[in-house]
């Protein structure tokens, strides 16, 4: 299992991006594939340094990657305040069409092939797994 570990701005995203593209090609992702993963760990990122470490370069947010044989699975890891992803609404739902943001659960259900969000006042994890064969 790979880790990175970054403080809580918005400024590691392009580190994490050099990272997820080493884990792609050490695990032979296919390159059809290889944006979907980008684009769910991106979001993921994302959420974990604006939502649970609320920008702020003191807090961390830690990434996992874990391969497997025609798989590939990553967590995503903040010490924020939670959230209830039941209660996020659904981007598609006419009311938030033209919301900007409020899209990342989404486009992480729909992108990986399994998916966990688990949320409390101590932090979120959020696991997905993309595979193919």
């Amino acid at each position: 299992m790979e880790h990175l570990l970054i403080p809580g701005t918005l400024d590691e995203l392009e580190q994490v991006h050099a990272w997820t593209r080493r884990q792609l090609d050490q695990a032979l992702v296919p390159a059809e594939l290889q944006h979907n993963v980008l684009l769910a760990l991106s979001e993921c990122v994302t959420n974990a340094i604006r939502h649970g470490c609320c920008e702020q370069r003191t807090s961390k947010v830690k990434l996992e990657c874990c391969v497997g044989s025609g798989e590939i699975t990553f967590i995503v890891r903040d010490r924020g305040n939670g959230f209830a992803p039941e209660l996020v609404p659904d981007p598609t739902h006419a009311a938030f069409l033209h919301r900007p943001g409020g899209r990342g659960v989404y486009l992480l259900k729909a992108l990986s092939n399994d998916s966990q969000i688990e949320s409390s006042t101590d932090g979120t994890s959020v696991t997905f797994r993309f595979s193919w064969k």
